[in-house]
């Protein structure tokens, strides 16, 4: 990714706005990744000077982000701020006395344990920082793994993992400077110092008295009086504030006589052992071997690295998904003619036993003394609603946590290679091989595992692609409506393997329409180091799997439940009020509004209204389209309601199309808007996946039709 990209996007304010201009210093230790960050950020210098009274060089530039211009302002390579050098003086003179608005602290990824110290010596003088942890694209290959959201809990401030070669994190970190630079609270970090607080306690009462005219803290400047430094001492001198000096000198000597320690060795020791304590919770080091080995030469293969990519792959999704959703060992028995297995199978799944659980759950609601009404909003609206939710958090964790160990182990990098070529045809890279084959089982964890990729035209490409992906619930409703209409099993494969080909084709179209949009039409790359094969921290799965999986919940489990309500209401409610036929409802009033969608296919009238319905319904789940035919047409088997209808073999055929790709479902739309956090990219891509399914269905019923199939 070309990370000059910010630049490009928002060349300066809009039109008729006055950009606001913030100051932000950037810091780091040497070698830290600071010049390379520093042009990735801004793409270029604007002023290239020395700091007052040194050659220490000082270079500035500036990025304008949409009313906001933000002057970075690039600090010297230091590794304290104690000023034993001239570099720790310009950045000391500048952090305590300059007109900043924030200060982005690098921690190098690859070192944290390191780098950390002089973020907490910073972070002691002010709260409005943003830490970026830098070369995070090498840092799993070497078998540094950070947990960022941990590591920002335990400093509280905004913590961005960045790379500024493949251009990753550039744009989450620029939106977490921002914030801190609109909303940012001045809230210091407080380390304990054990021994030192007394004095801590006592010096930093008196010295809150004190105007020295620097950016920091009472309780700081009164370590830095503690620890003996100069600097310190001079500015408290040159208040007058002799008696000050002089209690600070007895309580330095009174802590040598009860500890044996001078006071700065005793803060240092202190300061390393709280960042030693950041290290232990939120850093792991596994070990990794430097020689390439067998499997590594295999996956690197012109031939072997692709089969057997795609053979891990699909193993491991297939456990996944079975574990879980049962699918598609429950296909395969029902087409075996095995029905009692697959239905024995899908009820001791993950998602059917929770399934069995909220619906127990529901007769219990609809059992109770409670009143009618409560009783129908809790048993078909609050319960299914969270069984939605809950009922994919199963999934989501499994998919992650293959996904994390495929990457934490080094085995990813490696597949990536070796289906790099033959995915470049569509525009993507070898990396969209993940999200691409989850998404046959299901779109949730596929438009999540976009995240896999590190570019980000990548990643938009795969958010809004995905759902063209066929899931398992669209195989379920086409092998539905195949079977109501078509006998012959090869009429059946072909009408399935059609809509998977036009799925294919549109997904195929769309990533490649948004890569001109997002990648300027440039091929994508796929640029990182090849990792060693090493055994994966347990403990590091755990990690990533739940962070993502919990943020599911969050957010795309409000949507989803709240969209789940809508329909339920929709569905429950007509305009007489809460109503027993589900043909009196709003939602079988809108379809028969939708219905006259469905008449160039030479469908009208109550049919029409019918499968109408069923795609309004199929929104909450696609599998919903079976029940919803079957609960209108008054049959308990959805096959035997599909035929009631009386469509022919052409609108049949048309119908599997559009069922298969016409909408995502709810929870679809809301990972898709929680991963782009646009509503209005949400829509369009729905706007355009309703169209194009419509218009492919015609296509399939008027070449079918002209055919005499």
């Amino acid at each position: 990714m070309d990370a000059g990209w910010l630049l490009r996007y928002w060349s300066g304010p809009r039109v008729g706005a006055v950009a606001k201009r913030y100051r932000v210093a950037v810091v780091g230790n040497p070698n830290v990744g600071k010049s390379t960050l520093f042009t990735a950020l801004t793409r270029e210098i604007a002023h290239i000077a020395n700091w007052p009274g040194t050659t220490v060089e000082r270079k500035e530039a500036i990025l304008r982000l949409d009313g906001v211009e933000i002057v970075f302002i690039d600090l010297p390579g230091i590794y304290t701020l104690a000023g034993t050098s001239i570099e720790e003086q310009v950045a000391r003179e500048y952090i305590l006395r300059g007109d900043w608005d924030a200060i982005l602290v690098l921690v190098d990824s690859l070192a944290p344990e390191r780098t950390l110290y002089l973020a907490v010596h910073i972070l002691e003088v002010t709260g409005r920082v943003v830490v970026a942890l830098t070369k995070w694209d090498a840092a799993h290959g070497k078998g540094v793994h950070i947990h960022v959201d941990r590591l920002e809990r335990l400093l509280g401030v905004p913590v961005v993992p960045v790379s500024a070669v493949t251009g990753y994190g550039i744009r989450e970190l620029t939106g977490a400077l921002v914030r801190v630079l609109r909303c940012g609270r001045d809230r210091p970090l407080r380390v304990n110092y054990g021994q030192l607080e007394p004095a801590l306690a006592e010096l930093e009462r008196e010295v809150e008295e004190l105007d020295l005219g620097v950016r920091a803290p009472a309780r700081w400047i009164a370590l830095k009086l503690l620890e003996g430094d100069g600097y310190i001492r001079r500015l408290v001198a040159g208040c007058g504030a002799s008696e000050l000096l002089k209690k600070v000198d007895e309580l330095r000597t009174a802590i040598v006589k009860a500890t044996g320690r001078d006071p700065e060795e005793l803060a240092v020791t202190y300061r390393f052992n709280f960042v030693d304590s950041l290290s232990r919770e939120a850093v792991v080091r596994t070990l990794v071997k430097a020689e390439v080995g067998r499997l590594e030469r295999l996956l690197l293969s012109p031939l072997a690295g692709p089969t057997i990519s795609l053979m891990i792959l699909l193993g491991l999704y297939m456990a996944a998904f079975t574990i879980n959703t049962g699918f598609p060992l429950n296909v395969v028995l029902s087409a075996a003619g095995m029905e009692e297995a697959a239905e024995l199978i899908e009820a001791h799944t993950l998602s059917g036993l929770l399934s069995s659980v909220f619906d127990a759950l529901a007769q219990l609601v609809v059992a109770s003394s409670l009143p009618p009404m409560l009783k129908d909003v809790l048993a078909n609206g609050v319960i299914p609603g969270v069984g939605a939710v809950l009922s994919f958090y199963p999934l989501i964790f499994t998919t992650v946590f293959i996904l994390s160990f495929l990457e934490d182990s080094g085995v990813g990098p490696y597949m990536a290679v070796s289906l790099h070529r033959a995915l470049q045809v569509i525009g993507l890279s070898g990396r969209a091989i993940y999200p691409l084959l989850i998404g046959l089982g299901c779109n949730v964890p596929a438009v999540m595992a976009s995240r896999t990729s590190p570019e980000e035209s990548e990643r938009r490409q795969l958010i809004f692609s995905i759902p063209f992906v066929p899931c398992q619930a669209a195989l379920v409703v086409a092998i539905a409506l195949t079977s109501a209409y078509f006998s012959s099993p090869l009429m059946r494969g072909a009408a399935l393997a059609l809509a998977y080909a036009i799925a294919f084709i549109l997904l195929s179209t769309s990533s490649l329409v948004l890569r001109r949009i997002y990648g300027a039409g440039r091929p994508p790359e796929l640029l990182f180091e090849l990792p060693p094969l090493h055994k994966p921290s347990l403990k590091v799965l755990w990690w990533i799997s739940w962070d993502y999986s919990k943020h599911f919940l969050k957010k795309a489990g409000i949507i989803i439940f709240g969209l789940s309500l809508a329909i339920w209401a929709l569905t429950s409610y007509g305009p007489s009020g809460p109503v027993a036929d589900v043909q009196e409802s709003f939602a079988y009033m809108l379809g028969r509004a939708l219905s006259p969608a469905l008449a160039p296919m030479g469908l009208w009238g109550e049919r029409a209204a019918v499968l109408a319905f069923a795609l309004l319904t199929g929104l909450v789940a696609k599998e919903a389209v079976l029940s919803s035919i079957a609960m209108v047409m008054g049959s308990a088997d959805p096959i035997r309601a599909l035929r009631a209808l009386s469509l022919n073999g052409c609108q049949a055929l048309a119908l599997a199309v559009i069922y298969t790709i016409y909408l995502p479902c709810v929870a679809t739309m809301a990972e898709v808007y929680r991963e782009s956090g646009s509503v209005r990219n949400t829509l369009m891509v729905s706007a355009w996946m309703l169209t194009s399914a419509f218009l492919a269905g015609y296509a399939v019923y008027w070449a079918s039709t002209a055919l005499g199939l």
